[in-house]
């Protein structure tokens, strides 16, 4: 049981289903400028600047899948910008790295963009499946289980990396919406393994002078630092 167990497709289809071809939001703002007669230079400028609706962590409040959040497909659209890393992720028969040297760049691009929130989710998808093919090694007395907890630490590391190297306070919440979002332990094979995260959490604090944010930092630490008794 791979991504999105019981959904009756297999892992194979979910990573050879493309993205439908779209035009990007801004694009089609334009056009209907351009083309309405009655557009006024505000309204264009309103238009033109609207966000990215996909600009934010898109996983949160999806409950124990990691790929499809609703009607929204994450995976299907971060497969074409990461190939070479979901290749590596998604096939259970290896266990090489996968190299993330292009989601640090993206994740730590400044200004930040719509290529920082895609990489911040592809790290997240990674660190749900690595950590769910892990637990079911554990439970299965597969040591394995061992090596696949390292790689989803290592992916971990890349957004406490960034969170100390970007400037841009959306991105910094955003960061903290996924460790929020391991911290509630709903993804399926993260229950066990959230604790691990505590000292992570924790030492963003070092890197944080917002009030908001670091409100937000002490109390995911506690909630992570609760679990480490009983799991260990």
């Amino acid at each position: 049981m791979g991504l999105l167990p019981g959904d009756g497709e297999s892992k194979g289809e979910s990573m050879a289903a493309t993205r439908r071809a779209r035009p990007p939001a801004h694009l089609v703002a334009l056009v209907l400028c351009i083309g309405a007669a009655t557009c006024t230079l505000p309204a264009c400028a309103s238009l033109w600047n609207r966000p990215d609706p996909a600009a934010h962590y898109r996983l949160a409040r999806s409950g124990s899948h990691w790929d499809i959040v609703g009607n929204d497909h994450v995976l299907d659209d971060l497969l074409p910008r990461y190939p070479a890393y979901f290749a590596v992720l998604l096939e259970p028969s290896r266990s090489d790295e996968p190299d993330v040297r292009k989601l640090r760049r993206d994740l730590e691009y400044q200004p930040a963009d719509r290529r920082n929130y895609d990489a911040l989710n592809a790290i997240a998808i990674g660190y749900f499946e690595l950590n769910y093919r892990g637990e079911t090694a554990r439970e299965t007395g597969n040591m394995r289980f061992l090596t696949t907890g390292m790689r989803a630490a290592k992916l971990a590391a890349v957004p406490w990396r960034a969170y100390g190297n970007v400037s841009e306070g959306a991105l910094r919440s955003a960061i903290l919406d996924f460790f929020e979002d391991v911290s509630t332990g709903e993804k399926l094979g993260s229950a066990r393994t959230r604790s691990r995260l505590s000292p992570v959490v924790s030492s963003l604090a070092r890197k944080e002078h917002d009030p908001k944010r670091l409100a937000r930092i002490k109390a995911l630490s506690e909630r992570l630092a609760a679990d480490q008794a009983p799991h260990g």
